[in-house]
């Protein structure tokens, strides 16, 4: 496991040298990644979401996409499939310096307080399926079509960013972190559905007795 997690963090400083020189294709870093791949493309891809604001429809490219990934590993694939169009993105230019440059500070910051512990959740087969179906229920709430509202990404992309940093590091603790972030979207879900119904029930009540008096 220790392994993966200096691979990672090796082709993320690799990428991060490539996107500002020539380039390198997403499907080439995932080829030579193996089974370290799952974690790499998910946290690589989970930066554009850790920010308050929706992104419109690019939020249900990305759930789709981090369910494939999670279903992938769920289902123990040796490697990430990814579809042809996402193998060929080009790694290069300040967009992604800047969000690899994330993904690396994110990473190194987690290092001061993980720790091995825990590791029934994240040990063998059982511990990497189980992190995958997490980054799977993640990719799923972030497709959830809801309002643009604040936090809509922010909180499901914590729970894959968090189920990835606890395999890296070999600590439960983090993957339970995780489904704390998956039931805290659940229940911010449940409370805009609740507004939602409240004011529309308002909103249809005060029309009838508007147009009622007429």
């Amino acid at each position: 496991m220790t392994a993966s997690k200096e691979s990672i963090h090796a082709a993320l400083v690799e990428c991060h040298q490539f996107a500002s020189g020539d380039g390198v294709r997403l499907g080439d870093m995932l080829d030579r990644l193996g089974r370290s791949g799952f974690c790499f493309a998910a946290l690589l891809l989970s930066a554009p979401f850790i920010q308050p604001f929706s992104l419109g429809p690019l939020t249900m490219i990305g759930g789709l996409t981090f369910m494939a990934i999670g279903w992938q590993m769920g289902t123990g694939r040796p490697h990430p499939v990814l579809p042809k169009s996402a193998c060929e993105l080009r790694i290069h230019g300040k967009g992604w310096v800047a969000m690899l440059g994330f993904c690396l500070r994110l990473l190194n910051f987690c290092r001061r307080f993980t720790r091995p512990r825990c590791e029934s959740w994240v040990s063998g087969e059982w511990g990497e399926r189980f992190v995958g179906w997490l980054i799977l229920a993640g990719g799923a709430l972030l497709a959830v079509p809801v309002a643009n509202l604040p936090l809509n990404n922010t909180l499901p992309a914590f729970m894959i960013v968090f189920a990835c940093i606890g395999w890296l590091e070999r600590d439960g603790l983090m993957v339970i972190v995780s489904m704390a972030w998956g039931v805290a979207t659940l229940v911010y879900f449940s409370i805009v559905a609740l507004a939602l119904i409240f004011f529309g029930n308002e909103i249809f009540a005060w029309l009838g007795s508007f147009w009622g008096t007429k």
